[in-house]
């Protein structure tokens, strides 16, 4: 999900427009004014070019792109596809220099002859839902069976999990996490002892990234022991919505 959009006018540091879709809150004039000394700062140290900035915020990630005095950024999910966040703010930036190149380049401070844009906007964006891939949670087999009577029981509720829901839960040890795979796994040399402990982490709720914050590994490193898992045919993956 794309949390919020904000389109801001470079000198000023005005916000012409700002479109919200999810649950992450900013303070508006704070942010602007905090993007736009940030893009000075790009646009000097890459002598002008105004390359791309990603900004890692732990949950989300901040993009920005700039054109022709106006900055684009929207605050992202880390699961957001960056590569389709990045089209689509260059899409909206595009359109907008070109529907009001020459107006802001006289412009007053009237933020109102820029509202019929957010119409554009949000289609573009899908209502902040167009960089969404769904989120894959590896799952030790031996914990399959458990977790899907867990979903079986919040469906009857009417409830399903969501990823708002593996931010809450993420810290806890779900009951089937007691079982173990026999140990003789790694004493055979099937699997080593960061593997094993990985792979009890797979248990449905904690992601590739949770799981490297827990045992401080990269988590480039945890994706190919993730995946080492998944070839010998101990894991199985969850998609979240």
């Amino acid at each position: 999900m794309l949390h919020n959009l904000y389109l801001i006018h470079q000198h000023t540091g005005i916000c012409l427009i700002h479109r919200k879709y999810g649950t992450i809150e900013f303070n508006q004039d704070l942010v602007s004014g905090f993007l736009t000394a940030l893009k000075d700062f790009s646009v000097e140290f890459s002598k002008g070019s105004g390359e791309l900035k990603v900004i890692d915020m732990q949950v989300f990630y901040l993009m920005l792109v700039f054109k022709e005095g106006v900055l684009v950024t929207a605050a992202a999910d880390k699961n957001d596809d960056s590569k389709i966040t990045h089209r689509a703010l260059s899409d909206i930036i595009d359109k907008f220099t070109t529907e009001f190149g020459e107006s802001i380049k006289t412009w007053k401070g009237d933020v109102r002859i820029f509202k019929d844009f957010h119409e554009k906007i949000d289609t573009i964006l899908e209502n902040g839902r167009v960089a969404e891939i769904k989120l894959r949670i590896p799952i030790l087999k031996i914990y399959k069976k458990d977790f899907v009577k867990s979903q079986k029981k919040l469906a009857k509720s009417g409830l399903l999990i969501s990823e708002e829901d593996l931010r809450e839960v993420s810290d806890k040890k779900p009951e089937w996490t007691k079982k173990r795979l026999p140990k003789q796994v790694i004493s055979q040399g099937f699997l080593d002892k960061t593997q094993y402990e990985i792979a009890h982490l797979a248990d449905g709720f904690h992601t590739v990234s949770d799981i490297a914050e827990e045992v401080g590994v990269p988590e480039a490193d945890v994706q190919v022991i993730i995946d080492s898992l998944d070839s010998l045919g101990l894991l199985q993956f969850i998609e979240i919505e």
